[in-house]
């Protein structure tokens, strides 16, 4: 079974899981069990896994936050406000990114505006984790690329970029922000696409020419929105 079939298996036991929560919650089957705040944890359980596997210290803090922000009375954090307790869960994965993450070129994890080539191998690599990001890649013969992008929002132009006449392939992976991607509408896609709770739209179409060599891309959507344009 292929991996995002076992990810698709592992969502829904999760969704149902919560709903059956909300259920027993609603009827007062458990009236001593916070049920609603248990679902939710599943939820902020499994997003906190996601952003592990990809190395995301702000994707793996920030549902730490949220949990805390659920069971403040079990941790002796009640007198804290919520406010307090999400921005702190925030700055210690910025942190944590800070210490730990490669250092890259003008890097900023609050407003990121930059400029991208890397026509010679046919090659690319952007990431943001939060704020804003936008990026302008022209790469001639792409073979592969990856966008990734944590919980902020980040655009990214294709325009001008072509792809390798071997086929080339991009892995898009999106948490609980907002991505919006530009590709030319010249180029044939294919897209595998892998959504969990967020929403995923496509405006306009690609080329149907199967003379031009085939784009692939690998779309992973956990709770955020993904917007994809054919300009």
């Amino acid at each position: 079974m292929k991996e995002n079939n076992y990810k698709n298996i592992l969502r829904g036991v999760i969704v149902i899981a919560f709903a059956v929560c909300l259920l027993l919650d609603n009827i007062g089957m458990f009236p001593n069990l916070p049920l609603v705040k248990i679902g939710i944890l599943l939820i902020l359980f499994y997003v906190f896994a996601e952003a592990l596997k990809r190395l995301s210290f702000v994707g793996m803090t920030f549902p730490i936050g949220l949990a805390a922000c659920l069971f403040t009375t079990e941790l002796g954090i009640k007198n804290a406000s919520i406010a307090v307790i999400i921005l702190v869960s925030v700055l210690v994965g910025v942190g944590l990114e800070l210490i730990f993450s490669k250092p890259k070129e003008k890097n900023n994890h609050f407003e990121r505006t930059t400029t991208s080539y890397s026509e010679g191998e046919g090659t690319f690599d952007v990431d943001n984790n939060m704020g804003a990001r936008t990026e302008y890649i022209q790469v001639k013969n792409i073979r592969r690329g990856k966008i990734d992008n944590a919980l902020g929002k980040m655009t990214v132009y294709l325009n001008g970029s072509t792809v390798d006449p071997d086929g080339g392939f991009i892995d898009m992976d999106n948490g609980l922000g907002k991505l919006v991607v530009y590709i030319p509408k010249e180029l044939r896609v294919s897209f595998v696409t892998d959504n969990g709770l967020g929403k995923v739209n496509i405006h306009g179409e690609p080329s149907h020419d199967e003379s031009l060599p085939l784009l692939t891309i690998k779309l992973d959507n956990g709770l955020g929105e993904v917007d994809i344009y054919f300009e």
